[in-house]
């Protein structure tokens, strides 16, 4: 039987650590959290996973620092820096090549922008540890007959589906509610107010 692959998730905030637990377990990785910078560099060396994703801003220990300090282990996992408030295009190259981060993902991210990042980044690592892939696949039409609810469920009404992973609208609502970038309305009335004053 083969091993799953091990994610560890660093994020202050419970409800970002539950939502990621959800979407990496149901895509079949073992997860582990931690809710701080230094409590995140000690499961990491106790756990030993094959990739982290830590939030850039986290109390104890910078996330930044987070990632220069497991990318120090023998052998580093890949590790993903989360943030919401480093989005200047600067800080891309700054984790990579300053702190040995593999990727900088914005927030918000869907579950499928998630999970891509993490199959790319867990694919060259050796392919006997990889989850094993579901039987039902063993033939084309078992495959087709397989993902017919989710079609008809996709065009009976709106929602996100991802890598497998399906959210309603509400549900991505309530999940991303305070991480949402202002829509354009929203921005115009602000700047409309601004300039009143």
């Amino acid at each position: 039987m083969r091993v799953r692959r091990k994610i560890l998730v660093i994020d202050d905030e419970s409800v970002t650590r539950e939502l990621l637990k959800r979407v990496l377990a149901q895509a079949g990785y073992e997860v582990v959290l931690a809710e701080d910078g230094l409590s995140g560099v000690e499961a990491a060396r106790c756990e030993n996973p094959d990739l982290v994703i830590t939030d850039g801003l986290l109390p104890k220990m910078h996330g930044f620092l987070v990632c220069k300090a497991i990318k120090e282990f023998d052998p580093p996992p890949k590790v993903i820096i989360l943030t919401g408030l480093y989005t200047k295009p600067t800080y891309k190259w700054s984790v990579k090549h300053e702190y040995g981060a593999d990727d900088l993902l914005m927030k918000p991210i869907t579950p499928a922008d998630l999970l891509a990042c993490v199959e790319k980044h867990l694919a060259g690592l050796a392919s006997m540890d990889l989850p094993e892939i579901s039987p039902v696949m063993a033939s084309t039409e078992e495959a087709e007959n397989y993902w017919q609810p989710l079609r008809r469920q996709r065009d009976d009404k709106p929602h996100f589906e991802r890598a497998g992973v399906s959210f309603s609208e509400s549900e991505m609502e309530e999940i991303f509610n305070g991480w949402a970038i202002p829509c354009s309305q929203t921005v115009r009335e602000t700047s409309e107010k601004e300039s009143s004053l």
